[in-house]
């Protein structure tokens, strides 16, 4: 039995959302949206503690082979494939999303390493390269980002989780993401569902239940995308199109 009923914030999409970066000191989400048919792709903001959303369309081309690498305040940071056959380098575009200006533009950026907390990389240039550093927030004005632990079918964590989960007749397949926080926690798992699975999200609150949900039925296999925790906000997509936000 639910200890609370479904009150959280939810906001469906008439497209796939394909990634979300996190702004962790303006406390938003930024996300990266792709239609299934014509292959365009555009963006959204949700503010987590407003609860704003604002779609975003680009004033130029974006195509399939852009990415969305990072959000930071007003802006969006972008990064353009040069070559769809080479991962580098890339146009590395910032947009002000309030203002719709492209505020800067970088071509030939090598990207060394991504985080949500800053861009790293080299701009290649006609007489060697230069250095590259965007940070995406300030440490001590950032709200803390707490992200699941993924276990595999072959660890000795799995098997923990999965005895809990007997107990309550679910049989879980391949991996479980498991994230503890304060007296919260959150178990995503996968059940079979004929020759496909389902993936489910159990929260429990001092072993109590406070919500099951089904994120997605009949998938053909485990995915890389699961959950996280925003300050005091759960986050997570729903059924490919659904984002969902509680408070914990």
């Amino acid at each position: 039995m639910n200890l609370t009923s479904d009150v959280g914030f939810s906001w469906k999409f008439t497209d796939p959302i394909w990634l979300i970066k996190v702004d962790q000191v303006d406390s938003q989400l930024g996300i990266e949206l792709r239609t299934e048919e014509t292959m365009e792709h555009y963006f959204a903001v949700i503010h987590v503690h407003s609860y704003e959303v604002t779609k975003i369309k680009i004033p130029i081309k974006i195509d399939w082979w852009s990415t969305l690498l990072g959000i930071k305040g007003n802006q969006l940071i972008i990064g353009v494939y040069q070559n769809q056959r080479n991962p580098g380098p890339i146009t590395l575009m910032r947009y002000d999303w309030k203002s719709n200006v492209i505020l800067e533009e970088i071509t030939n950026f090598q990207l060394h390493e991504l985080t949500d907390t800053f861009i790293k990389g080299k701009v290649l240039k006609e007489e060697g390269f230069e250095f590259l550093e965007i940070s995406l927030g300030e440490e001590k004005n950032m709200e803390e980002i707490s992200l699941p632990t993924i276990f595999s079918s072959k660890s000795s964590a799995f098997d923990t989780v999965a005895a809990y989960l007997r107990r309550k007749n679910l049989e879980p397949k391949e991996e479980v993401a498991y994230l503890e926080i304060n007296d919260h926690i959150l178990i995503l798992y996968y059940l079979q569902n004929e020759e496909l699975m389902d993936k489910h999200l159990l929260w429990l609150k001092e072993e109590k239940v406070v919500h099951e949900f089904i994120l997605d039925d009949q998938v053909n296999g485990i995915s890389a995308e699961s959950f996280m925790v925003l300050g005091k906000k759960l986050i997570f997509v729903q059924n490919r199109k659904n984002i969902k936000i509680y408070d914990l």
